[in-house]
């Protein structure tokens, strides 16, 4: 019996061991090339809509699908050097040189696709000022930067990269809720 009670209180205490931190071996900010797919939440005061998210960043431009339950009520917003196109789920396409000012436009949301290009990474946006909170494995656990307050909660590690798989943004009545469930690193 005594054997038992012992057995029993190491797997107790096995059990309630903290989750060691994801250590990286390397930094997102060396990527120039990834890759996420999720979902997302956006609410602003009462209204609220989710799509699943598609994200492709490459040197030379990004392209972001967000596609609503059975690909309804979707937009697809493609940017490079040169400026922004996007085009809705009736295949209409607008330009602008500013994709969060034309995303407020022509759907009314204010998603800050500009800062969430470093944001999704776990990296504050270079040269804006900005309050970082890192938790005791270097990564932020929160960020207030360009008006908006970022949430990291939880970190995922891909190819020795420490990078977040679930995350909250907020500005005003304005909330972003985004869980990405798989991250490729490179070309």
């Amino acid at each position: 019996m005594k054997r038992f009670a012992g057995l029993f209180l190491i797997l107790l205490l096995t059990a309630c061991a903290a989750t060691p931190p994801l250590r990286s071996s390397r930094s997102a900010a060396e990527f120039t090339d990834w890759q996420l797919n999720g979902r997302i939440a956006l609410t602003h005061g009462e209204q609220g809509w989710h799509a699943s998210l598609l994200w492709q960043e490459r040197v030379d431009g990004y392209q972001l699908k967000l596609s609503g339950p059975l690909g309804q009520g979707g937009f697809q917003l493609a940017g490079d050097e040169h400026g922004v196109v996007l085009v809705d789920s009736a295949g209409h396409s607008s330009f602008a040189r500013d994709g969060d000012a034309l995303l407020v436009q022509v759907t009314g949301w204010r998603l800050p696709v500009t800062g969430m290009h470093y944001w999704v990474r776990g990296l504050p946006v270079p040269d804006v000022e900005a309050r970082p909170v890192y938790d005791e494995s270097g990564h932020l656990s929160r960020l207030e930067q360009s008006g908006w307050n970022i949430n990291y909660q939880r970190y995922q590690l891909v190819e020795g990269v420490a990078v977040p798989s679930k995350m909250q943004l907020e500005r005003d009545d304005v909330s972003v809720r985004l869980v990405i469930k798989q991250w490729q690193l490179g070309p």
